[in-house]
């Protein structure tokens, strides 16, 4: 058998690029700049009460057929964002809870769903502009 011809490892660069300069920004997704935190439904209850108010944000949605059962619910949540599911006593409310990776600032979210479809979504955290793109993409995640 015939030895097959080596090729470089990256493609070459081109003169052009030598002389420019290109700025380039890289935006993760807000779900990425987050760590899961694990915690108790106590401990996430006293969490939240602290992150009440000018810290909370709360929007009603309609969940699809397709994103009714547990499994889904926690698949769509835990892949938009990287947060720990919180245990919780109800069947029908989903608690999870994270922490930004730059500052640590706690990010708790709470899923109450209803077995008609609606769903009303609270995320609590210090950072208003997480939480805010958090709510924006957590709903579209669940609603499509």
């Amino acid at each position: 058998m015939p030895a097959l011809p080596l090729l470089p490892l990256f493609p070459p660069t081109l003169p052009s690029t030598q002389t420019r300069q290109f700025y380039v920004s890289i935006q993760p997704p807000v779900g990425e700049l987050m760590a899961p935190v694990f915690m108790s439904e106590n401990e996430f209850k006293k969490e939240q009460g602290k992150l009440m108010g000018m810290n909370e944000i709360t929007e009603k949605l309609m969940l699809p057929d397709t994103c009714r059962s547990d499994h889904v619910v926690v698949q769509k949540v835990t892949t938009t964002a990287n947060l720990g599911r919180v245990p919780c006593g109800t069947s029908d409310e989903y608690r999870f809870a994270g922490r930004t990776l730059t500052s640590g600032s706690l990010v708790l979210l709470t899923l109450d769903a209803r077995p008609a479809g609606a769903a009303q979504l609270t995320v609590n955290s210090e950072k208003m502009v997480i939480g805010t793109m958090l709510v924006k993409d957590v709903i579209q995640a669940l609603t499509q």
